[in-house]
């Protein structure tokens, strides 16, 4: 029989609609998809290059768990940079990003603690402290999106023992302010709670600038940061990332991730440190998105049922449907009717049901006329 701890996990709501999209593709629809959360654009040909050499010269086999050597001094060197803290080979593990996040959660937490995440956020943050066999406990957030600190600190009790901030965030694009992470982490300190920070669109931001919880006083010992080359460098299916820690258990994740991958790909840490020093395509891809960005709220404002607000970073838009219907009847229905594929709010928490998530990582031409699809629709 399978075990009770896997089948309580819930399938990705984004996951299983890409899945019914790929059959309308398949049987030659004209399907149009704003539910896919990566790049559309591939991996730059410089990365490919080096790590294609690197896998000629014979670097295909294990690393070390913690990663290679090279890779992991320039991540230290990196957020020793940004955040002015002692950052250093102690604190740095090469993993992949989402595992990054499950061993952050799993270092702290015991069977029923709890963890506070933001109201919305990413829909694996609820799945992965419950397998961890905490509980996922939703703090809310104000109208622009920024977390409502006097929600927050009222959700905290004696078994309250992480934070997770995803700034900028999936999926409605909020990018916190230099107060917003000085009130979280003053919390944190103050009620002895380890922050983990979900910093992976930290180089898709078209209104103010990336901060991490990292730079404040007394955060050293209580961050977690979660990034990696995904969405920056369109790097998803290198599947490469890293996990900064504090030093007491870089030890104990590193055991982790013996037991279970063993080390990160060899070849993909090879292109990950050639994306590293590679700051021009992030730019050009930031520029791509904010266009794009920029088009499709052009368009969808045109309809008075549908309330877009244009995201301060990444690649998402979290609008709110005003013609009475769910986020979930609204994408059943745009999906049968017009082709188009958005992901119902829901899944990002209870604030999402009369939203939907729409990703514009896709082509002009395409998001030009997806975008026209859902006014005709919503009209």
């Amino acid at each position: 029989m399978v075990s009770s701890r896997y089948r309580a996990i819930q399938p990705s709501p984004t996951v299983s609609l890409n899945n019914k999209f790929a059959e309308l593709k398949e049987k030659g629809e004209s399907a149009i998809s704003f539910g896919v959360g990566e790049p559309d654009a591939t991996t730059p040909e410089v990365i490919i290059d080096y790590a294609a050499q690197k896998a000629r010269e014979g670097n295909t086999h294990y690393t070390s768990s913690l990663g290679i050597k090279e890779l992991r001094d320039k991540i230290a060197q990196k957020y020793h940079n940004v955040t002015g803290k002692d950052v250093s080979l102690k604190n740095v593990i090469v993993t992949q990003a989402k595992l990054a996040v499950n061993m952050a959660v799993q270092a702290v937490i015991e069977p029923g603690d709890n963890v506070l995440i933001q109201d919305p956020s990413f829909v694996s943050y609820p799945e992965i402290i419950k397998i961890a066999g905490g509980i996922p406990r939703y703090f809310p957030s104000r109208e622009d999106g920024s977390p409502d600190t006097e929600g927050l600190k009222e959700r905290i009790d004696e078994r309250t023992k992480m934070i997770i901030i995803n700034s900028p965030s999936n999926p409605h694009g909020w990018v916190a302010s230099n107060d917003d992470m000085k009130s979280i982490t003053e919390i944190a300190t103050d009620h002895s709670l380890y922050v983990t920070s979900d910093e992976i669109y930290e180089t898709i931001i078209y209104e103010g600038k990336h901060i991490s919880p990292l730079s404040f006083p007394g955060m050293e010992e209580r961050s977690f940061i979660i990034n990696g080359f995904s969405k920056s460098h369109a790097m998803t299916g290198w599947r490469i990332g890293y996990l900064i820690s504090p030093p007491e258990f870089t030890k104990y994740i590193d055991s982790y991730q013996q037991q279970t991958i063993t080390c990160a790909s060899s070849v993909s840490q090879y292109a990950a440190l050639k994306a590293i020093d590679e700051p021009t395509f992030p730019q050009t891809l930031r520029m791509t998105f904010q266009k794009r960005r920029d088009l499709l709220h052009s368009i969808l404002t045109r309809s008075d049922k549908i309330e877009f607000k244009k995201p301060a970073g990444t690649f998402y838009a979290f609008p709110k449907l005003t013609n009475g219907m769910t986020g979930e009847e609204f994408s059943n229905a745009l999906l049968e009717k017009k082709k188009v594929l958005v992901t119902p709010g829901s899944g990002f928490g209870p604030s999402g049901t009369d939203k939907v998530r729409m990703s514009f990582a896709l082509a002009d031409r395409d998001l030009e006329e997806g975008a026209k699809r859902i006014v005709e629709f919503l009209e």
